[in-house]
């Protein structure tokens, strides 16, 4: 009879963990791509339970009737689905600036499908993504979710999140980030191309025989290319302290 009650508790766990897990795969942005597989998210959330169920112990919330089981769920979903939304946050930032800069480089027509949004966006807004999406998995932050996973379920057990009066209005901080962010990677190369501007001004009064148009689109787009491939060395040291920083915000969630 204890033994059933021990098998009964862990399957319990086991599809918690899961469930969470799975939710994770599903909601945050760098695996809720449409290129991810869905049974490849299933495979790795199954494989991460078996995992982690002997090693987490959590006090399982009461399993009464249906009712509280939705709601056990529902409560899940919403912690997992605000800290997938901060990461977005940072990422529409970083996608935001680089069509801003693609914009400026002339690329504002080359358009490409955007794999997380569906939607299209300019191709130098795609490069940066994927610049990201690399940036990510090499400062193995990756290694921080799954942490952050752990974590979760020994300070935040199925079923105990809570919105509180404080969590709207942290993210409505955090939101500035969109802006902060394309500011951060647009000055540079804004600053870079105004100069070209203010200097073929200058030549097209000096020498009016030029046709300035002719010479400048081609002229922006190579050095604003040249350019851009100087930024990308900056590129980890601006996106690394938002990394952290994002970490920092989604534990406070644990507290």
């Amino acid at each position: 009879m204890e033994i059933l009650q021990i098998l009964e508790k862990n399957i319990y766990i086991f599809f918690f963990i899961f469930y969470r897990t799975l939710l994770l795969f599903f909601l945050f942005p760098i695996f809720g791509v449409a290129f991810f597989p869905t049974q490849l998210k299933i495979l790795v959330s199954l494989v991460l339970a078996f995992i982690l169920t002997p090693v987490i112990s959590f006090k399982l919330p009461p399993l009464n009737n249906v009712y509280n089981v939705m709601l056990i769920l529902l409560s899940d979903f919403i912690l997992i689905f605000l800290i997938s939304f901060i990461f977005r946050i940072i990422l529409a930032g970083i996608q935001l600036g680089g069509e801003l800069v693609g914009m400026q480089m002339g690329f504002g027509i080359s358009q490409t499908i955007d794999p997380v949004s569906g939607f299209s966006m300019p191709v130098i807004s795609q490069f940066v993504y994927i610049i990201f999406l690399l940036l990510f998995f090499s400062f193995d932050f990756h290694h921080y979710l799954i942490y952050f996973l752990y974590e979760s379920f020994d300070k935040i057990p199925p079923g105990s999140f809570s919105l509180k009066e404080g969590l709207a209005l942290f993210i409505i901080k955090k939101s500035k980030l969109i802006f902060e962010l394309s500011i951060k990677f647009l000055a540079p190369l804004l600053i870079f191309i105004t100069l070209i501007y203010v200097s073929l001004a200058i030549i097209g009064r000096l020498i009016p025989q030029m046709n300035i148009i002719f010479v400048a689109f081609p002229l922006i787009i190579g050095l604003g290319i040249l350019f851009f491939g100087f930024m990308l060395v900056v590129l980890p040291r601006i996106m690394y302290p938002c990394f952290s920083d994002y970490f920092k915000s989604i534990f406070i969630f644990l507290r």
